[in-house]
Formats: structure tokens, C-alpha cells, sequence
């Protein structure tokens, strides 16, 4: 019985590690550029874009400009993935869990 509320505790201890990160991971702004200087975004930890940045100076076609974006989007994208995954490690003590924690976040 002992050992059933310890692990009781410990969950509680999780959840309230999780809600933490998710608010971390939801303020938590990265940033992306494309490697031709035409487009920077910016993403939250989620991926979810919040700004485009276009360098004018350096458009001079739509179909460049469109890759340029998704290459700036991609980075910023990977950044906050690195992040994520980086943040989840910790929460768990580096514990390898049987399913996707990234969905609860």
C-alpha cells in the first residue's frame, strides 16, 4: 500500500511537471532564416507560425521567395523540436516512456 501511494505521489509530481512545460514550451519563441537572407519567421515551441519577415531588397521572384519561407519556417520548426525534445528528456529524468509525451504538450 506504502509503495502504491508512493507511485500516486510520483504521477502527481509528473503532471505538475508537464503542465509547467507545456507553459514553458507554448511562451517560448524560436527563430528561423532562410539561407538566401529572404525570409526569417518566427514559431512558438509548438511550431505554430507568428511572424514573416520578408527582406524586399532581395525578392525577385514569388517561387524563390515561397522556398525561402518554408526553408526559414523548417529551421525555426527544427529548433523548437530540438527544443521539445530536449525539455521532455529532462521532465523525465531521461526515462524512456512507452508513448508520445509531445501530445500532451
Amino acid at each position: 500500500m506504502k509503495n502504491m501511494f508512493s507511485m500516486l505521489k510520483q504521477a502527481q509530481e509528473m503532471k505538475s511537471k508537464f503542465s509547467e512545460l507545456k507553459k514553458n514550451i507554448d511562451s517560448t519563441f524560436f527563430f528561423g532564416e532562410s539561407s538566401d537572407g529572404k525570409a526569417k519567421v518566427k514559431v512558438t515551441g509548438k511550431g505554430v507560425l507568428i511572424d514573416v519577415s520578408i527582406n524586399r531588397e532581395l525578392n525577385d521572384n514569388n517561387s524563390t521567395l515561397e522556398n525561402s519561407i518554408k526553408l526559414a519556417y523548417y529551421e525555426a520548426k527544427k529548433k523548437a523540436d530540438e527544443y521539445c525534445e530536449a525539455e521532455m528528456s529532462k521532465a523525465t529524468g531521461g526515462m524512456t516512456l512507452p508513448f508520445d509525451m509531445k501530445s500532451f504538450l
